[in-house]
């Protein structure tokens, strides 16, 4: 394996210089570092000279048609001023590269292209060409993998270029995530997922542990490879996603204490496998527990993914617009856990029934191995209104003999008959009602709504996903609490700020329940009849519910909210002349405006001050001042 032949590598550099007459070996030897460039792998490696350690490794794109030479060069001194500064210009290409090297000749170091100084102007070829060879000959670099070498590997550093001819795919898929670097304390057998513990299971691992692990690991949803009974890069990511499940370390291996809490019954599961017949584990058990909440499963809760629940997955497919399927894939899995944490969080318990209405549905399904697009008459030389592809299902509002008229979302055009595929479906809505209530929840919509231009859930879900969307955070409902102390006579201090030592509001009673409305690692902001204060989550059992379980939202000041306090909190940019406010990298006035939001924009505050609130729009970070932001609170907090 290459990280094997990691020593021998630095061994053959050392040798290389006591034979190669263009450079001083005792030179060579005082640099503190050596590089070794694999062509083979793509794969550039920093040494440190004092113990053979590796320092830094990084995935690159060298040469095309054996552009780069091979053999062991010497860093040169400087040929251009710009050489090891941010830009430098290739006047050959015409376009600049950050951090540029000289290696030798005409051959460096450096980032992938840019056409102009500007970041945003970067290759797209080069980025998609990243890990393959695609230069004139240099060797191309992630910008700061780049900035390192010409910071740190002096003149006079030796660079070995060679073709090792053992292509290691998956050390080039470990590096094409992330590269390599000892900054941050992480060893390089830590970033392997070799581990120090004789006892515990890691990269290089065999036999029948490692098979049994990567069934249970199966089991549990986080793997979906093959089981090989031996410990690789897949096998290395499962656990990394179980360990980020729990909270803990993300090392990749398996310690005995580890291996006890994967084979336990409170074990985490995930959604990362797609999931056919005869499938069985706690994953299966979770999926069945869901279509239960959904009133679509009535059968046991034995684990094993078998007919019924198969029928059970077909009427959600349905009611959902996917297309109807035996094997549940992840995303129509994380759908059942979204609509089944909600009807849970709407219903709080109570009773509630579940009417299904199902409807006939003409439907046009795209089949083509290319995008097709959505004309707005029926002719090629009409305007093209959108593109859809393989598999996307359309409403049929008209068949014709080479064209049909169909509707996509809101859009009403039409499509070449060859590229369709026409079926009857059914459209099924499933409403749940509240016994003894008047919560009212439905999932699908009617024909008479998709004509209407309704989009099917599935896409509307699809979206919401690519926004980062949480699958425990539901529109129209919010974060609760309700005290527990551990004694009905022990009261709970409801503190002005999220210290111990800070003044006390009010007290509480166990099983006061309250409305959250920011919360963080150990302390939590709610509101109260009382009013609003600070509690250590210690003292509290959280819940979901209905926005206005305890009362109307109303806007308040951002002045509620503790200084440095960490949370969350909705607000609503209310802008300033243009109908926009100005987003900043830093909570000041002298910082660079990263962007703008439009009026009426709902965000998220993870932070506040007294004039600046840290927010969040669909996974994006900036700064903005609380005059541009409508807080949105209950009107008891106020």
């Amino acid at each position: 394996m290459f990280w094997k032949r990691m020593a021998s590598f630095f061994l053959a550099i050392v040798v290389g210089i006591g034979i190669l007459p263009a450079f001083s070996a005792a030179h060579a030897e005082d640099m503190p570092y050596a590089i070794a460039v694999d062509l083979t792998n793509q794969i550039v490696t920093v040494y440190s000279t004092a113990d053979g350690s590796v320092v830094r490794q990084m995935l690159c794109s060298t040469g095309l048609n054996d552009s780069t030479p091979e053999g062991t060069y010497t860093l040169p001194e400087k040929q251009r001023s710009s050489e090891r500064e941010e830009w430098y210009y290739f006047y050959t290409f015409k376009c600049y590269a950050k951090y540029a090297t000289r290696i030798y000749k005409g051959i460096l170091f450096h980032s992938i292209p840019y056409s102009q100084q500007r970041e945003s102007t970067i290759s797209k070829s080069g980025l998609e060409e990243f890990g393959y060879p695609a230069s004139h000959g240099c060797i191309r670099l992630r910008v700061e993998d780049a900035q390192f070498i010409a910071e740190n590997c002096l003149a006079g550093t030796t660079v070995r270029i060679y073709s090792s001819n053992e292509p290691d795919e998956e050390l080039r898929a470990l590096l094409y995530e992330s590269s390599y670097t000892n900054e941050n304390g992480l060893s390089y057998d830590d970033f392997l997922g070799i581990p120090d513990d004789p006892d515990a299971l890691g990269r290089f691992s065999t036999g029948p542990e490692v098979e049994d692990l990567q069934y249970r690991l199966r089991a549990l949803g986080f793997y979906s490879d093959e089981i090989t009974g031996t410990y690789r890069t897949s096998t290395i990511n499962a656990v990394k996603q179980l360990q980020k499940a729990l909270g803990v370390e993300e090392t990749g291996y398996t310690t005995p204490e580890l291996k006890e809490i994967i084979y336990s019954s409170d074990a985490p599961t995930a959604m990362n496998i797609d999931l056919t017949e005869g499938m069985s584990g706690p994953v299966v058990l979770e999926l069945q527990e869901n279509l239960q909440t959904l009133s679509l499963y009535d059968g046991d809760l034995d684990s094993i993914y078998d007919v019924d629940v198969i029928e059970a997955v077909n009427l959600f497919q349905q009611v959902y617009g996917y297309a109807v399927s035996s094997t549940v894939t992840t995303e129509v899995q994380q759908a059942i856990y979204y609509e089944a944490g909600k009807v849970e969080a709407l219903f709080l318990g109570s009773e509630y029934t579940c009417e299904r209405n199902t409807q006939s549905i003409q439907m046009a399904v795209v089949d083509s191995s290319v995008r097709v697009r959505i004309r707005e008459r029926a002719s090629t030389d009409s305007e093209a209104l959108d593109k859809v592809t393989d598999g996307e299902q359309l409403l049929l509002l008209e068949k014709g003999d080479e064209w049909s008229k169909i509707q996509y979302g809101d859009t009403v055009g039409y499509m070449k008959n060859i590229f369709l595929q026409f079926t009857t479906s059914d459209t099924i809505t499933l409403t749940f009602t509240e016994v003894g209530g008047d919560q009212v929840y439905t999932i699908g919509y009617t024909l008479e709504e998709y004509e209407a231009g309704a989009p099917f859930p599935a896409e509307t879900f699809a979206n919401y996903l690519a926004n980062d969307g949480s699958l425990d955070d539901y529109e129209g409902i919010s974060q609760y609490a309700t005290v527990n102390t551990g004694s009905e006579g022990t009261l709970l201090n409801l503190r002005s700020t999220p210290s111990t030592s800070a003044d006390v509001v009010t007290t509480l009673a166990n099983g006061s329940e309250l409305k959250v409305l920011l919360k963080s690692a150990e302390w939590s902001l709610v509101e109260c009849d009382s009013g609003s204060g600070y509690l250590m989550n210690d003292y509290l059992e959280f819940w979901s519910g209905p926005d206005d379980l305890f009362g109307e939202e109303t806007s308040v000041d951002a002045a509620t909210v503790d200084e440095g306090f960490v949370g969350s909190v909705t607000a609503i940019v209310q802008g300033g002349d243009e109908g926009t406010s100005d987003v900043f990298d830093l909570d000041s006035d002298d910082a660079e405006k990263i962007g703008y939001l439009p009026d009426g924009t709902e965000v998220t505050v993870v932070e506040a001050d007294d004039d600046w609130s840290l927010i969040d729009f669909q996974g994006n970070r900036g700064y903005m001042r609380n005059e541009d932001l409508q807080f949105v609170l209950t009107e008891d907090y106020i």
